[in-house]
């Protein structure tokens, strides 16, 4: 089963990314913030990670060095999310520097999300169908 690692100190949007996630046939797992995800690397070896741009203790840019420092995840699909379209517009500026597969402006349409997520890491299952939502 695919693994993603959904990194967000917004509790409520935490919980629902990871069900929805769920839903869609993926394992999900989550941090609140980098310093605490980089911990949960040593346990969990996610397929794709989501993360937030701006949280306490460790932001988005730094778990991403931080990750990214990291030979196992070195090549790991990384998105990085943020309200801020600054934010976005700023981290797209230095791509380089954080090395992201993406960047996702919130908030953000369900099927966008899910479809990025098809785009890097595939279908969660062979037998798991996307379900419809009105």
């Amino acid at each position: 089963m695919k693994t993603i690692l959904v990194v967000d100190d917004e509790y409520a949007l935490v919980e629902a990314l990871v069900e929805l996630l769920q839903e869609e046939g993926y394992r999900a797992v989550s941090a609140a913030n980098g310093l605490d995800a980089l911990d949960r690397l040593q346990k969990e070896k996610p397929d794709l990670i989501l993360t937030d741009n701006m949280m306490p203790i460790a932001d988005g840019k730094e778990f991403i060095r931080g990750v990214r420092a990291l030979d196992e995840y070195r090549n790991t699909p990384l998105v990085m999310m943020s309200s801020s379209p600054k934010q976005v517009a700023l981290a797209a500026g230095s791509g380089r520097e954080i090395e992201v597969s993406a960047f996702l402006a919130k908030p953000f349409m369900v099927e966008d999300l899910l479809d990025l997520v098809e785009r890097l890491i595939g279908k969660a299952d062979e037998g798991t169908g996307r379900q419809v939502r009105h």
